[in-house]
Formats: structure tokens, C-alpha cells, sequence
């Protein structure tokens, strides 16, 4: 049996109609499904599948009936629908429509890519370079000595007044201290042999005097 599909309940029988096309319920041979009763009329009700579901279309001239009401049109959702055909006691057709199409389960999130995750934590456990502050532009201006109009003073100029008079190089105190004394080492070192010569010479002159 087509779940589909949509059964329909006669005094002849019961019979699924699938989906695929239109069906006609009447007393015509043609038809269907077939219902030998005068008050049919050789093409009584259309059964039209649609994508909201199955409508149950009258095409007569005698019209159909539901609830003791003339309708032109049923829509066949939900419960089944007992229609009566050319009369409000005429032949019973009881129309069940499929169930509905049960809703489908929202999809499952996707799972994330491995090598995502590892790239991730990686970028996570990897020190970020720190901007370094850009370096303070110093400011330009004249060298140390020179006068506040930017010109440098000429050689052998004397300096104007309030300005600094450069330092003149000279003999450092260490190097005079140092040449002071050389002298006197000199002579410190030359004394024994001063002494010696001496000695030398008062032992001959004592050889002289006693000869």
C-alpha cells in the first residue's frame, strides 16, 4: 500500500489511489473508481493530488455533500471526510488522506576540522610580538659652544660677553709630576757606582801615600 497515496472507501470497495495523477469517481466506465447508482453521474467527483495535499473537486451536476452541506470544493487533510454524492443521502465515499509527512530532525552540527583546532591552539600558545614605541625625534640645534644665533666663533677671536671660554689643552699633572722626578731617579740609580769610584779611588791614593 502507498502511504502516499490516498484510500477511498465505496460501496463497491476500497482502493488506494497513488499520487502520481488525477482520478474521477462516477458511473462511467472510464472512471476510476465506478459507483452504479442513478444519482452518480458518469463524471461525478476529481480527486487531485497537490504538494498541501489531496482536494476532493466536485464536476457534477448534482453536487456533493458533506455534513449535510453542498460543497464545491473539500480539502482532504487531516481525518478522513465522508462525502455523499448527488444528494445529502446519497452514495457514501469515506476519503482517508495520507498522514502527514513527519518533520525532519534539524541537522546535527558539523563536527570541526582536527587540523582547525590544532592550528588554533597553536596559534594560541605562540608569543605575539609586542610593538616597540618608535624612537623621540631629538632636537636639533647648535653644537655645545656655539653662540645662540648658530654661527661659530672665529679662531683667535676673543669670546663676547656670557659666553664660555674653551678649556686650552695643556700638560696633564700626572705627565709634569712624572718628568720631575726622572732626574732624581737618575741620580739614585748612579750612586753606587759614584760610591764605588770613590772607594776605588781613596784605596790608591792610600797605596801612593804609604809607598
Amino acid at each position: 500500500m502507498d502511504p502516499t497515496g490516498l484510500r477511498i472507501v465505496t460501496p463497491a470497495g476500497e482502493t488506494v489511489l497513488p499520487p502520481d495523477r488525477e482520478h474521477v469517481v462516477g458511473r462511467g466506465r472510464d472512471c476510476d473508481v465506478v459507483l452504479a447508482d442513478g444519482r452518480v453521474s458518469r463524471r461525478h467527483l476529481r480527486l487531485e493530488p497537490g504538494g498541501d495535499g489531496w482536494l476532493a473537486r466536485d464536476i457534477s451536476s448534482n453536487g456533493i455533500w458533506v455534513d449535510g452541506t453542498r460543497r464545491v470544493s473539500v480539502p482532504l487533510t487531516g481525518t478522513e471526510i465522508r462525502v455523499h454524492l448527488g444528494a445529502a443521502n446519497g452514495p457514501l465515499v469515506v476519503l482517508i488522506p495520507p498522514p502527514p509527512p513527519a518533520p525532519r530532525p534539524p541537522a546535527a552540527p558539523a563536527a570541526p576540522d582536527i587540523a582547525d583546532q590544532e592550528t588554533v591552539l597553536a596559534g594560541q600558545g605562540t608569543p605575539q610580538p609586542q610593538p616597540q614605541p618608535a624612537p623621540l625625534p631629538r632636537p636639533a640645534g647648535p653644537p655645545p659652544g656655539t653662540p645662540a644665533d648658530g654661527r661659530a666663533p672665529l679662531p683667535n677671536q676673543p669670546p663676547t660677553f656670557g659666553q664660555a671660554v674653551p678649556a686650552q689643552p695643556g700638560p696633564l699633572d700626572g705627565a709634569a709630576g712624572t718628568s720631575g722626578r726622572r732626574p732624581l731617579v737618575r741620580w739614585l740609580h748612579a750612586l753606587p757606582t759614584l760610591v764605588w769610584l770613590g772607594a776605588v779611588g781613596f784605596a790608591l791614593g792610600a797605596l801612593i801615600a804609604l809607598s
